[in-house]
């Protein structure tokens, strides 16, 4: 992973957990269990160890009880427009 995917990675999983705790209020272990993620894996993704896959996104989504183009919404949000993953 380039550094720039690193560093989208990190903001885009601290961004999950800060959504994780404001908006549904558990733990991290509740969470993935109650959303059929492992644990670990949602772990890692929090901390910007790994990338997103699309089918873990829409577990997150639905765990947040919201569609998961709005996920991504409250992501770009938080990102601000300042942030770009490749140089124009």
């Amino acid at each position: 992973m380039e550094d720039r995917e690193k560093e989208y990675c990190i903001k885009v999983g601290s961004i999950i957990r800060k959504l994780r705790k404001k908006v549904v209020g558990k733990s991290l272990c509740i969470f993935a269990y109650e959303n059929d993620i492992a644990r670990s894996t949602l772990s890692r993704l929090e901390r910007g160890e790994a990338e997103w896959g699309i089918v873990t996104l829409t577990k997150v989504a639905g765990g947040f009880e919201c569609k998961l183009s709005e996920l991504i919404k409250m992501i770009e949000d938080e990102l601000g427009e300042n942030f770009k993953l490749i140089d124009e």
